[in-house]
């Protein structure tokens, strides 16, 4: 169906509806459903000629005439944003000796033979999957066809396992930068959240250059140009892959020359202090929060000296003192003697022990105001990945943590990059050439089929208008008289 016929559907399907709502003014809601059924039927009829006008300009070229020859003519249907959309597509033989066989127009719009879904079509699809599910995000699009949630969860997995990041430009300077990083505990796929249950975890870090007060809050703080960064990353291996993807990151967008240190802020868990091995000027500062979780759950065990023990294990910790760590060390072996239960004295302290240097960093940098990587672990990974009864592959697991850091970091009209940089991957891998240059064929002259088509009807739509403001106004007055 060509520009001009569609244009008639269309008006005459809009002006139908506006006639039944000004009979029943009282029925808004079929009137807007209307509207969108009459618009969404126009915009994919509208992508179906355009993409078959382009197809038909291809055919007549000079430019295919030169190098292909036409095999067959063949229907392909795409879903969309705004519904399937059937369009021609010609299937073309090479010329030269080496042959070769391919649809020049989906090589000109990027498209995959396999490919079933328009690029916004499967942007709408993994924005609505990284909020709630995937059976959710199968029913956002107003298709015919059948669209399942595996068919979902195969386009998260299919998601870049990593994304060049989007250079900013000029480089930014900042004396100092913070980072930091904790875990979530993800069930695996076909558990259920029990002590037996399997799970593996997916990192979290994130980086920011200051923290300032939130407005029209006073006691919440928020976080300055804040960049996340998650997945699994296993082992040695992939946690140094992580870690040089925030370096690169952080060269690419800071003046490092002008950068002064790095803090990284986390609970102590070896990938996380491998961070201030790998990046440069970078040093590692213990976790306040989990600190203050150990010592309350440590002092707890004393009972009725629980306050005293608490003042005195913070005393030691702040104290300036030759030989306050064995002082710490000593004082907590006391306390082993008549603790209820042993493990959380234990666990405070290996803890500090452990990580003496930066735990004294934290409490005496100024510049070190609190770690909230917990909660933003909640936030970015939970919220989707553990805090509900679901099992998860590790690929699935892996993709939706970066997707959602992604959004984050993007927002979700970033999300169409990514989309982008993951087929050209996929097609990449599976042919190994780059795209044929169909995009060299001349295009202007269906713009101007177009153009001269749509301004022919605007013309010819101008000349109703009238008779139908005068519907309009006997309808309106109509409906008046009945208040």
């Amino acid at each position: 169906m060509d520009i001009v016929s569609l244009l008639d559907v269309l008006v005459n399907g809009l002006i139908e509806a506006e006639g039944k709502f000004l009979d029943n003014p009282a029925d808004f809601y079929s009137l807007e459903k209307s509207v969108k059924t009459a618009t969404e039927s126009f915009s994919a009829g509208f992508l179906g000629a355009v993409l078959s006008s382009v197809n038909q300009q291809i055919c007549n070229s000079s430019w295919r005439q030169g190098r292909y020859n036409i095999q067959r003519n063949d229907k392909r249907t795409l879903i969309t944003s705004v519904g399937d959309v059937t369009f021609d597509c010609t299937y073309f033989k090479k010329i030269d000796a080496k042959g070769g066989y391919t649809y020049l127009l989906e090589d000109m719009i990027h498209l995959d033979k396999h490919e079933r879904f328009s690029e916004e079509a499967e942007v709408l699809m993994l924005t609505e999957a990284l909020k709630t599910s995937y059976q959710e995000a199968a029913k956002v699009l107003p298709s015919k066809q059948e669209i399942t949630k595996t068919t979902v969860m195969n386009k998260v997995h299919q998601l870049a396992e990593e994304v060049p990041y989007e250079e900013s430009g000029e480089l930014k300077q900042t004396e100092y930068l913070f980072i930091e990083a904790d875990e979530d505990h993800v069930a695996e796929q076909h558990g259920d959240h029990t002590s037996d249950n399997k799970s593996f975890i997916t990192k979290l870090v994130y980086v920011y250059e200051c923290k300032q007060n939130t407005k029209g809050y006073t006691d919440r703080k928020e976080l300055v140009n804040k960049f996340y960064f998650s997945g699994l990353y296993s082992g040695s291996e992939g946690n140094a892959r992580l870690w040089n993807n925030v370096q690169d990151y952080i060269e690419k967008t800071y003046d490092t020359e002008y950068l002064k240190e790095i803090f990284i802020s986390g609970d102590g868990a070896s990938w996380i202090k491998r961070g201030a091995d790998i990046l440069n000027k970078a040093v590692f500062c213990a976790d306040k929060f989990h600190l203050m979780k150990y010592i309350n759950l440590a002092a707890a065990q004393m009972m009725d000296e629980k306050e005293i023990s608490k003042e005195e294990l913070w005393h030691l910790l702040y104290s300036r003192k030759h030989g306050a760590k064995k002082q710490f060390e000593d004082y907590t072996d006391q306390m082993l003697k008549s603790a209820r239960n042993p493990e959380k004295i234990e666990t405070l302290k290996t803890y500090v022990l452990g990580n003496w240097n930066a735990v004294r960093r934290t409490l005496r940098d100024e510049r070190l105001n609190g770690c909230s990587a917990e909660s933003h672990v909640s936030h970015v990974l939970s919220d989707r990945l553990s805090s509900r009864p679901m099992g998860w592959s590790q690929i699935g697991a892996d993709r939706m943590s970066k997707l959602r850091c992604y959004e984050r970091n993007y927002r979700k009209e970033g999300i169409i990059n990514l989309v982008r940089v993951s087929r050209s991957q996929r097609k990449l891998k599976a042919t190994g050439t780059e795209d044929v240059a169909a995009k060299e064929i001349p295009l202007r002259e269906i713009h101007t089929e177009h153009y001269d088509q749509a301004k022919s009807y605007i013309d010819r739509i101008q000349a109703h208008i009238p008779g139908m403001t005068v519907r309009k106004t006997a309808a309106i007055r109509t409906q008046l008289k009945l208040i």
